[in-house]
């Protein structure tokens, strides 16, 4: 068995033993939690906290359309604006709620651009600079909180540390770096690859676009939270950066499960568990499931509309 066998195999246990302990912990936290409870709370919920987080969804997914755009100005490939974020949207969307985001995430972009011959074989190519984006935009949230609010994660969570600054000085500081070597256009070779990093200014602007993806992302869900509640804002961004690091090592589709039980785990003292379940559910709904539906629609349009194409090209041809 190859080496990078093991790995998969090793990395599968790791997402399924993840995925099994959110759902014992789920488990605990909501006993005496009743479906009616549930019922009555998603009642209550302001219909204004579902449309200012409906508003703030689209920001974030067109802030992820930044992301393909920046992608493909590095790539030096031209596509219009609306055919980019299209495909950015169809992407993200299957990305975020099916498994094997990185492999969906290129086959839908594939799909798109192959009609756009100019840009068909940068797919993958996209997919992997903008997993690079994402990361930095994570290290640069994680940088800003964990710098401006340090107590609150050591509070939750009781650990034995006063604060994560020390964290957040880290990650700011792994971010001074990045900008550091592509100010220098220094090639790294590691083993037979060599990697030239972007420009300084391609650079800045990864981290702008996906800092931006991360806050209005953390926002949807922090607008429909109930209030009054003991949650200040940047503890509760931290908690949202925390909670979506055991998912993305899950690679459970959207987190699924994990991500609600390191939320439900950490907030459970400062708002009550029934109405923190009604706004990851709603947050579930709005993030993830309306933005499926919508982009397997344009998805299913756009292949009929491309088999129709191919019959009407070849009747005509048929016809000379």
């Amino acid at each position: 068995m190859t080496k990078s066998r093991v790995l998969g195999i090793l990395g599968s246990l790791v997402g399924l033993g993840l995925l099994v302990v959110a759902l014992v912990v789920l488990r605990h936290q909501l006993r005496g939690v009743t479906v009616g409870d549930i019922i009555g709370e998603l009642r209550a919920l302001p219909m204004i906290r579902v449309w200012a987080a409906v508003l703030l969804t689209v920001g974030g997914y067109l802030a992820l359309g930044a992301s393909d755009l920046v992608s493909l100005r590095y790539f030096e490939r031209k596509l219009s604006l609306g055919k980019a974020l299209l495909t950015s949207f169809v992407g993200y969307a299957f990305a975020n709620s099916l498994p094997f985001a990185f492999l969906v995430g290129a086959w839908v972009r594939y799909r798109f651009y192959s009609e756009w011959k100019r840009v068909v074989g940068h797919a993958t190519s996209v997919v992997f600079f903008n997993i690079l984006t994402y990361t930095l935009g994570l290290a640069a949230a994680m940088g800003v909180v964990f710098t401006l609010d340090p107590a609150t994660i050591p509070g939750l969570l009781r650990l034995p540390i006063p604060s994560t600054r020390p964290l957040g000085v880290a990650a700011l500081g792994l971010l001074a770096l990045y900008l550091v070597w592509s100010a220098s256009g220094k090639r790294v070779r590691i083993r037979k690859l060599k990697i030239t990093p972007p420009p300084l200014a391609t650079s800045a602007l990864q981290i702008v676009v996906s800092l931006a993806d991360w806050i209005l992302s953390g926002a949807a869900l922090f607008v429909l939270l109930p209030g009054p509640h003991r949650v200040p804002v940047l503890g509760f961004f931290g908690v949202f950066l925390l909670a979506q690091l055991p998912a993305l090592i899950a690679q459970v589709p959207g987190g699924l499960g994990v991500f609600e039980a390191v939320m439900v785990a950490m907030l459970r003292h400062q708002i009550p568990i029934p109405r923190l379940l009604v706004a990851l559910l709603a947050y579930r709904v709005i993030y993830f499931l309306i933005p499926l539906v919508i982009a397997a629609g344009l998805l299913v349009a756009k292949e009929i509309g491309r088999v129709t194409r191919h019959g009407f090209a070849e009747g005509r041809r048929a016809e000379r």
